[in-house]
């Protein structure tokens, strides 16, 4: 494993930086061919990814306590509206390419952990789908809204400006995805373990993430974990104080949205355990959206094996986390426990 940590500056980032980092995100709107992941030795005690169908449902949530503000040419409501794909384990022949609709759950590892997954600016849950099926198809449920005014097609153009409610979005859907898990009728009943749920987010979706669970005004106390992407957070104490949720960043050095530095200071002011992984050569978007390079198997997996340690309680998740980190030219780890 490579223990050589990169340089770690430290530069001041406020609240308004998060801003004016974020203002110049530009998600790429097509959608990637499915993810291919290189063969390497057989995992003794994990789950692969490929074991199980996965099957997709879509619902729309709507909160009727928070408004959505106005935006451009939209006049807002007052309301906000989720649109949200919940994927899950499913019968049917086993693999990550093919995602069937409304696809009969497999109930033979029951109940998965839950991650939700949130967007990128101009984006859209489902827009992530091949690597949600990575992680579905080892056996976890993925809870992937689509928020109200970042979301493309959003009313009045899609915008950072609401990220400082999109926090309580992925709280308001985890709710509603809960209590699907609670429905008799609900074709998700009894698929989710209330007790083992991560989150997680690719660019304004890694800022959302970063906020949900270490924003210590505001924190949803029930995820276990967290993987961010591409994304940056604020300083303490408003950030990380007295908060030991286990993270894994991962971050590409090539990154031209969001800075590479700007994702090794977040990580540093975070508490352990704590784990970084530089994706050399990485960009900002294709890593995480379905590519297939060296890059883009090593987010896969990487991200798989630390839901694997911290949700499923596999204990060898760490060592495959350093292997699959440990990758020259590709990837890089440093960690503090």
């Amino acid at each position: 494993m490579n223990t050589t940590a990169r340089p770690l500056t430290r530069r001041k980032l406020v609240l308004v930086a998060l801003v004016s980092f974020v203002g110049s995100i530009t998600s790429a709107s097509s959608t990637y061919a499915a993810s291919t992941a290189t063969a390497r030795e057989p995992r003794a005690s994990a789950t692969e990814a490929g074991t199980y169908a996965v099957g997709v449902i879509e619902r729309t949530f709507v909160d009727r306590s928070r408004p959505t503000p106005p935006n451009q040419s939209f006049a807002g409501s007052p309301e906000r509206t989720l649109t949200t794909a919940i994927y899950y384990p499913a019968t049917g022949p086993a693999g990550t390419a093919v995602v069937a609709e409304g696809a009969t759950a497999d109930r033979s590892g029951t109940p998965y952990p839950v991650v939700i997954l949130s967007h990128g600016h101009n984006s859209f849950g489902r827009e992530y789908e091949p690597l949600i099926a990575q992680w579905v198809s080892a056996g976890y449920v993925v809870v992937a809204p689509d928020y109200p005014l970042a979301k493309q097609g959003a009313p009045g153009g899609a915008t950072v400006a609401d990220l400082v409610n999109q926090p309580a979005d992925a709280t308001f859907v985890l709710d509603r995805a809960l209590r699907m898990n609670r429905t008799k009728t609900s074709a998700v009943y009894r698929l989710m373990d209330p007790a083992r749920i991560g989150a997680t987010g690719h660019s304004l979706g890694a800022l959302t993430t970063y906020s949900l669970v270490y924003r210590t005004c505001c924190v949803d106390r029930r995820i276990r974990a967290a993987a961010v992407m591409a994304g940056l957070a604020g300083d303490r104490p408003e950030f990380f104080t007295g908060i030991r949720t286990p993270l894994l960043a991962l971050h590409g050095e090539a990154d031209s949205t969001v800075p590479y530095t700007a994702g090794v200071e977040a990580f540093e002011r975070a508490g352990p355990p704590k784990y970084f992984v530089t994706l050399v050569e990485g960009q900002h978007t294709a890593p995480f959206r379905g590519a297939t390079d060296a890059i883009a198997s090593a987010a896969t997996r990487t991200t798989l094996d630390f839901f694997d340690r911290y949700l499923k309680g596999e204990r060898d998740g760490l060592a495959r986390l350093r292997r699959d980190a440990d990758v020259a030219g590709v990837a890089e780890l440093q960690e503090e426990r």
